[in-house]
């Protein structure tokens, strides 16, 4: 199903605030949690940004921004679930650096929450019934795959293969635009287009990548999402900072 058209109409975003969560999009609050020397994690306007992460310098290394409860009041049962029967979509703009290939970054529904520390790099990123994108250096060049949890952790797809990913190596001047799409069915969905010098991403209708496989009904009592992490792997960083997300604007459409 079409997203918007391309190139994006801002009427659909003005006329569809009745149907959307944006920015503050969990129903019983948010989080944030560190681990390691230099990590951080702030959700407010800092620098013109609405989330800040930084993994910060050391092994083990994580940040997180989190909410709870994203699809109560959205045709759900209650509070204190994620209800994957319903057609979930995640859109995040902003700004990504990631210097070193043995660090993440993560968007996932079925988070750890508000008193786990994210997963590390190089480790299964769900843990309970969930799905997501993982953001990891692919030659130089930001690129993502999906990945998701039912009854097990799911084999995630293949990275994606765009000429400017979603940022370039120790590069902190390129904007990203991401879709992710969990469609009740089953059937992951990662939408997005190469990343810019200028705030200018034009989502394309078409998915990038495809996971099938995912959760489809409301039985979780996983209730966090969705949950943005920065995460360094068990050993030293390759490069530091390690991984940066800085995010202007997020929406959530549940349906």
């Amino acid at each position: 199903m079409p997203l918007t058209k391309n190139p994006s109409n801002i009427d659909n975003f003005l006329f569809a605030s009745g149907r959307m969560k944006m920015y503050r999009v969990g129903l019983a609050g948010s989080y944030t949690k560190t681990t390691g020397a230099g990590g951080a994690a702030a959700i407010g306007n800092t620098g013109g940004f609405n989330i800040n992460l930084n993994a910060g310098s050391a092994a083990n290394g994580t940040s997180k921004v989190g909410y709870q409860d994203p699809t109560a009041a959205l045709m759900t049962a209650s509070a204190g679930k994620i209800d994957y029967s319903k057609r979930i979509r995640f859109s995040m703009g902003g700004m990504m650096y990631l210097a070193s290939t043995n660090s993440v970054i993560r968007m996932v529904f079925g988070g750890t929450g508000n008193a786990t520390d994210a997963p590390l790099a190089g480790v299964n990123g769900l843990t309970i019934k969930g799905f997501g994108a993982e953001f990891a250096l692919q030659s130089g060049v930001i690129q993502a795959r999906l990945i998701g949890f039912n009854s097990s952790y799911l084999t995630p797809t293949s990275y994606t293969t765009l000429t400017n990913g979603f940022g370039l190596a120790s590069s902190d001047n390129r904007f990203f635009g991401v879709v992710i799409e969990s469609d009740g069915a089953g059937n992951i969905y990662l939408y997005g287009a190469d990343s810019q010098t200028n705030p200018a991403i034009n989502i394309g209708q078409t998915p990038l990548l495809t996971l099938t496989g995912g959760p489809t009904n409301d039985t979780s009592t996983n209730r966090f999402g969705p949950e943005i992490h920065c995460s360094n792997s068990s050993s030293l960083p390759t490069s530091s900072p390690s991984a940066i997300l800085q995010s202007t604007h997020w929406l959530l459409d549940v349906q």
